[in-house]
């Protein structure tokens, strides 16, 4: 079988997120006494965090396919694509608050009212669904 020559992680990611660790023990091993022990166990902890990173990812693009799919056929505007897949991209947690009618206009420049419309269509379209409270508090969560 021949390898896809795919990687779905980025070790040189995780290395930047991590790169005052990666500079500390690179350190101490270049001016240590050769032992380099050290380095291969942030080395190797870095590659799992890596790889556990990656877990997370694909599945949020699997859920997103998933969520595409079941939904192939509900039309839907332009401004209302934007904003689920904005919230699909921030994964089960979504937004902090949820969405609301601000953030809404805020994403996609429609006026107040428009946004609103187009919330309940999706609340109407089961992509939505309303969170806790309502009024101008009113705020919602993806139907995933």
């Amino acid at each position: 079988m021949k390898p896809c020559g795919v990687r779905f992680y980025s070790l040189s990611a995780q290395i930047m997120h991590d790169r005052d660790g990666y500079y500390a023990v690179l350190e101490h091993a270049q001016k240590g006494d050769g032992d380099i022990t050290e380095w291969l166990e942030w080395f190797l902890d870095c590659m799992g965090r890596a790889l556990t990173r990656s877990e997370g990812l694909l599945e949020r693009v699997l859920n997103k396919v998933a969520f595409w799919r079941r939904h192939a056929e509900v039309s839907l505007s332009a401004r209302q694509r934007k904003v689920l897949n904005k919230l699909l991209d921030a994964g089960p947690d979504g937004f902090e608050g949820g969405l609301n009618n601000r953030k809404y206009v805020g994403m996609t420049k429609a006026s107040s009212a428009t946004a609103q419309r187009d919330l309940v269509d999706l609340v109407a379209k089961g992509l939505l669904r309303p969170g806790p409270g309502g009024g101008r508090s009113a705020s919602y969560e993806i139907m995933w």
